[in-house]
């Protein structure tokens, strides 16, 4: 919400962008539908950048916080990142990052279409 402000974009924009939750394969394709090729090519970028992201810094976060570096994993954690959790984090992590992540790809084109509308 602070980006919105600072980047001057609409409130319901913003937060379409940040509901992907890492998935970029559907945020970018739903967004460039919803409001042109700008904001869907942020998107992508933003969850993609968010998926490497995850998968530097898991081995260090899951010694500080195993539920920190689950978060940061977003809808990724069932499947691209798990391999990464499960090496840090070890087999207990695994039943937990499905779960968070088979959730989350529940939500996201719920909410991706909630706040498109």
């Amino acid at each position: 919400m602070i980006n919105a402000f600072i980047l001057d974009l609409p409130l319901n924009t913003a937060l379409a962008m940040a509901s992907g939750f890492g998935w970029y394969s559907l945020s970018g394709i739903l967004l460039t539908e919803s409001f042109g090729p700008v904001i869907g090519s942020a998107a992508f970028f933003n969850d993609l950048g968010r998926e490497l992201i995850a998968i530097m810094l898991i081995p260090g976060l899951v010694r500080r916080s195993r539920s920190t570096a689950l978060g940061l994993c977003g809808a990724t954690s069932m499947d691209f990142t798990l391999p990464v959790l499960q090496r840090s984090g070890g087999l207990e992590m695994v039943p937990a990052a499905i779960v968070h992540g088979f959730i989350l790809s529940l939500l996201v084109p719920i909410m991706m279409a909630f706040f498109s509308a």
